[in-house]
């Protein structure tokens, strides 16, 4: 009988043991100043005041590869998608650019796909990772419908996922990133608005 405790007490010590090593390997993907950290293509529709800006991660720093296809690289074998809900607030002409000012929330999922451009619902329907704040400043030249845009996310919620038998947290509380993006943007009023990609870097808070 005694034999038979000390072997159960033993167990227990165990698994709580590997519970310990378990909480203790959650990797944190670290956001430094500077830092290369993301490398986003998207697509966008606005409509009124509202933009709704959706697409994928081609590579996350720390990550190592984040498709699921070594072979087809698209939203597809997207394993991480983001999704930007903003509202513009300021509009400035000047000559043949148009500089429009917004805010909003972007979030990050850990993707359970495919996800498919046209259906933007597809980009949002795997489990939520990192919220951020948004705001954002696009300058559009109405010659060519070309624009570039720099955007900056201060992170407000993180979640825990786990990829190939690992626990991950991307980025941490309350630090920020600055994202620059290159876009063209399509026919007015045609779907989607217009196609964007870019990088994002770290920034001092």
């Amino acid at each position: 009988m005694r034999a038979t405790q000390n072997i159960y007490l033993w167990l227990v010590v165990v698994l709580v043991l590997i519970g310990l090593q378990s909480a203790s390997a959650q990797i944190t993907i670290p956001i430094s100043e500077e830092q290369v950290l993301y490398e986003m293509i998207g697509e966008f529709n606005n409509s009124g005041l509202s933009s709704q800006q959706f697409g994928y991660f081609a590579d996350i720093t720390g990550l190592g590869n984040v498709l699921s296809s070594t072979s087809t690289k698209n939203e597809t074998t997207a394993l991480f998608t983001f999704v930007t809900n903003a509202t513009t607030f300021q509009v400035v002409n000047n000559g043949p650019f148009r500089i429009v000012d917004r805010t909003g929330t972007t979030t990050i999922y850990l993707n359970n796909g495919p996800s498919d451009f046209s259906n933007p619902a597809t980009f949002s329907q795997g489990t939520p990772i990192q919220v951020s704040s948004y705001r954002q400043q696009v300058i559009l030249n109405t010659l060519t419908n070309t624009f570039v845009t720099v955007h900056t996310n201060t992170i407000t919620d993180v979640e825990t996922f786990t990829l190939n038998g690992f626990a991950y947290r991307l980025g941490q509380l309350g630090k920020s990133f600055r994202t620059n993006l290159s876009g063209q943007a399509n026919t007015p009023g045609a779907v989607p608005s217009g196609w964007f990609a870019g990088t994002s870097t770290g920034s001092k808070n």
